[in-house]
């Protein structure tokens, strides 16, 4: 028994020795120190050459462990060509050395200088490689497609890391350079294609960052600032990265074309100071908010086409040249400035896409002249000291711009300021187009109405009983009106009704457009100014569609009331509002048969029941009324009220 137990202990170091192959090799004969060629982990010291590399290459297929600590290699000349190469230099790993090989971790040789190129291409498990600290230079794609390989630190000493050392390695997370290396350039596409990789250090003496250095990385931050020597990013270094901010250093003098395209992420960039020119495609795609041109003279084709998120330019008196659709899809911008006193020149199609016409520009008073006639230039909207949309001279956008068109049109007369004001698209002409270009203005969600109560009119809205599932028609009616003509306002409903759709009578027209999740801004107008019936008629009626998520007394909100008058005066009425229930019940239809109106100052509800009933003022102020059945009256000061009775609210304005 006791020899059996000894014997399995010698079969089991056998195969420890096997799998871990110790080897002292002279330079061409690993082949015949080794062979067992299913070992897994090998340690060679002495020397070897290129022979000796291809010899593990195709033939040590299960590798996993290669410690070349110990190792020197030699120069060799080989007979058989390998990547078309016969002529090996000392302590250099040679070309393919562990090109798709199974190894997990190599120790490279103390005295290597210079890794060969492809030497790990496509070593898909190999995660830990030791440098050693003479080590001058990489060759290119040395790294390429090694999977596994999560971080890398390179020694002091290295002065040049080649094309594609690294692209494709899909898991690395960190790539560092130590502070007080040589390495100069960060050559083309050596980083490209790394997705995971968030965290870049570059030694002190780095000067230049290649093309597609960095791009399709998973960098969320650039800050460069730290690099004083940095003067030039190539092309396309930073293409499709998810970056969000980027600080460049002040002595950067180039940054090269598409550097940044499409990284969609990018909100925020310092160009450094020394930058002249934004080059072509850029900034192209990015969501930069705001953007500071100071210094640049030029800005190439497409470099910040489709920045759709950048409200203001202000290009700085050294502009010279702007490119081909070099703003084009700036769909964003609300205004644009431009210092130079020499209107600068332009590629075709520079604002393709832009509202120009909606867009002040302002320029040096000198200059005014100029860019009013310049190509493309004059097609921006000049400021003149009025508001767009503003043709009553009020201060303010709304529906009452729209009947002061409306009259122009009617053949009203109007002064000459006016008459300037209502071509509110700059096209020469007083139409209906103007009246579109007015309404898109106030339907735009950033306009805001600003709510101040001047008349004592007022707005009826219906009650709403609906179930789920159900739609019902809401009306909204005005009373004891002057003679409006148009109205705006937001309706606002809440969580569980949907709009479904919009109307007013023959003589009015409207416009809608959604401002949020649960608000629409409507306006009514007419062609022909023609009044609102001041009989309690729908000024505007729309359809509610109720699903599961109403909630019992609920309300519908319609705020931000503005009426306008034929004299295009506007007027601004309380926010009235209507209960809604989402049950059809006896005690709505109790409710419902409830009448309140006002006679002068006084205060008439008619109800079935005797109760009670609370009047809130404006004021805050809350008294409590007996009812008797019946009709009861009572005296109230003018002003605005909510009257509750049987749980239902109404609204009344006592003049």
């Amino acid at each position: 028994m006791r020899s059996k137990y000894i014997i399995s202990v010698i079969l089991a170091l056998i195969a420890l020795r096997v799998d871990a192959l110790v080897v002292n090799n002279s330079a061409g004969n690993l082949s015949n120190q080794v062979t067992d060629l299913s070992i897994t982990t090998l340690t060679v010291t002495g020397s070897m050459d290129a022979r000796d590399f291809y010899f593990m290459a195709d033939h040590l297929q299960q590798l996993s462990e290669v410690d070349l600590s110990g190792v020197a290699i030699v120069p060799c000349h080989t007979i058989e060509r390998h990547y078309w190469q016969q002529e090996f230099v000392a302590d250099e790993l040679p070309i393919g050395a562990f090109g798709d090989m199974a190894v997990s971790r190599v120790v490279l040789p103390t005295g290597l200088k210079s890794i060969g190129k492809a030497a790990f291409a496509g070593c898909t498990s190999l995660t830990e490689v030791v440098f050693p600290t003479r080590l001058d230079s990489i060759a290119d794609f040395a790294f390429a497609c090694c999977s596994s390989l999560e971080s890398v630190t390179l020694p002091a000493s290295v002065r040049r890391v080649g094309k594609g050392a690294f692209m494709r390695c899909s898991s690395l997370a960190s790539f560092k350079v130590e502070a007080s290396s040589n390495l100069v350039e960060l050559s083309e596409a050596v980083l490209m294609d790394c997705p995971a990789l968030q965290s870049v250090v570059l030694g002190e003496a780095i000067h230049t960052v290649g093309e597609r250095a960095l791009a399709g990385t998973g960098l969320q931050e650039l800050d460069l600032t730290l690099y004083r020597k940095l003067r030039t990013i190539e092309d396309w270094a930073l293409v499709k990265t998810p970056v969000t901010t980027v600080s460049l250093p002040s002595g950067l003098t180039s940054v090269g074309m598409g550097v940044f395209l499409y990284d969609t992420e990018l909100s925020s960039i310092s160009l450094g100071g020394k930058i002249s020119s934004i080059s072509d495609y850029m900034l192209a795609g990015t969501s930069l908010a705001d953007l500071d041109f100071t210094g640049i003279s030029q800005l190439g084709d497409f470099a910040l086409y489709n920045v759709s998120t950048m409200p203001t330019v202000n290009l700085p008196s050294t502009t010279t040249w702007l490119g081909r659709r070099a703003m084009a899809g700036m769909v964003g911008m609300t205004s644009i400035s431009c210092e130079a006193e020499q209107v600068p020149d332009l590629g075709n199609e520079v604002w393709k896409g832009v509202d120009q016409a909606s867009i002040p520009l302002t320029v040096p008073e000198v200059a005014l002249e100029d860019y009013k006639k310049a190509w493309q230039w004059r097609n921006f909207l000049f400021p003149t000291g009025w508001l767009k949309g503003d043709v009553n001279g009020d201060g303010e956008v709304n529906v009452a711009d729209i009947n002061a068109i409306v009259n122009i049109i009617l053949g009203k007369p109007a002064d000459e300021d006016t008459m300037q004001r209502a071509d509110v698209n700059g096209d020469g002409e007083i139409n209906i187009a103007d009246i579109n270009a007015v309404v898109n203005i106030i339907l735009h969600p950033e306009n805001q109405i600003t709510v101040q109560i001047t008349s004592n009119d007022e707005l009826h809205l219906d009650d709403v009983a609906i179930c789920p599932g159900e739609e019902r028609i809401v009306t909204l009616s005005i009373h004891h009106a002057e003679a409006y003509c148009a109205m705006q306002c937001d309706i606002i409903l809440p969580t569980g009704l949907t709009l479904v759709n919009t109307g007013t009578d023959s003589s009015h027209q409207h416009e809608t457009s959604g401002v949020g999740n649960t608000t629409t801004r409507t306006i009514v107008y007419s062609m022909k100014n023609v009044s609102f019936d001041d009989e309690g008629k729908p000024v505007l009626t729309f359809t509610v569609r109720a699903d599961e998520s109403l909630a019992n007394q609920s309300d519908i909100v319609v705020s931000n009331i503005v009426l306008a008058d034929e004299e295009n005066t506007s007027w601004r009425v309380a926010d009235c509002r209507a209960r809604v229930s989402n049950s059809t019940g006896i005690e709505d239809l109790t409710a419902d048969a409830d009448r309140l109106w006002v006679e002068g100052r006084t205060l008439c509800i008619d109800t079935r029941h005797a109760g009670k009933a609370l009047v809130s003022a404006i004021n805050g102020a809350v008294r409590e009324l007996e009812l008797t059945a019946g009709i009861t009256r009572y005296e109230l000061e003018a002003g605005f009220y909510v009257v509750v009775i049987n749980g239902k609210s109404h609204k009344i304005a006592i003049k």
